[in-house]
């Protein structure tokens, strides 16, 4: 919850300082800036060109920081822009009360040339004064008079601490990216790594000659010449049934079967239907 309010508050940070509108007042000019509400939505600019009298209604000016709940608190801040006085006619201060003690004074000698912030919650006032009659026409003074947040009432902190917060979660978020991205890569080296290495199962790799299956023969291919019998066709031989007289040769012995020299290639072997009988002697 906290880090939504903190996103919420820096979106409104950053639209107000896109959308801060601009004032221009010039001492001797405008005699009535006193006592002006200004916040982070409001940059005011004061210059004093020599062409207008420094009279004692005219030659200040005061602001303070509020917003419009006057919940959060500000300092004014001041940053001289432009400082010429070249003939000494005039002094710059700084004051936190009408005819004050001065907080910072300028004069020719000692020009401002940092930006200047005041106490919170307090307000500023802007004095040039015309030191007696000298020639202020050479006089050119310009200042920028800023509203700077120093406490948020909506999380009940400084706004150094919300940089800070900023400045964390971007640093947290960074990381995590960065993280990420390094894991990725990592992966994706050994992902390649591992595909070039891997070989299909049954294939043998040899230079030159392609992927030969192993082992392997298809079905419809044809046999290659050698010593591969085909198969048999045609009618085979069947064992005769019944009595079958058996041969005798002339010495009263049984002739012994012939051995057996196989089939040939060209035909089946001829089918006996019949035994042949022998004369008795």
């Amino acid at each position: 919850m906290k880090l939504l309010f903190t996103t919420v508050s820096l979106l409104n940070c950053l639209t107000a300082v896109l959308g801060k509108s601009e004032k221009t007042y010039t001492f001797g000019q405008d005699c009535s800036v006193s006592l002006k509400h200004i916040n982070e939505d409001k940059s005011i600019t004061i210059v004093y060109n020599g062409q207008h009298d420094l009279d004692s209604w005219c030659n200040y000016m005061s602001f303070v920081g509020r917003d419009d709940g006057y919940l959060n608190e500000y300092e004014i801040c001041i940053t001289p822009e432009v400082y010429e006085d070249p003939d000494c006619a005039v002094e710059l201060s700084y004051r936190e009360s009408y005819d004050g003690t001065p907080l910072e004074k300028y004069t020719c000698y000692d020009k401002p040339t940092t930006k200047y912030c005041g106490e919170q919650d307090e307000y500023m006032y802007i004095y040039l004064k015309s030191k007696s009659s000298r020639n202020r026409q050479n006089v050119q003074v310009k200042l920028t008079v800023e509203a700077v947040m120093t406490y948020n009432y909506s999380f009940g902190n400084d706004s150094n601490n919300l940089i800070s917060d900023y400045t964390t979660i971007g640093i947290i978020i960074g990381s995590v990216v960065g993280g990420i991205l390094v894991i990725c890569v990592v992966i994706g080296v050994i992902l390649c790594i591992a595909c070039r290495g891997r070989r299909s199962p049954g294939q043998v790799m040899n230079p030159g000659t392609g992927v030969r299956m192993g082992q392997f023969e298809s079905p419809n291919a044809s046999q290659p010449a050698g010593n591969y019998a085909p198969p048999l066709t045609g009618s085979y031989p069947t064992q005769p049934t019944g009595s079958q007289p058996t041969q005798q040769t002339g010495n009263g012995h049984t002739p012994s079967a012939p051995a057996f020299a196989g089939y040939t290639y060209n035909a089946p072997p001829p089918a006996y239907n019949t035994a042949s009988k022998c004369k008795p002697i």
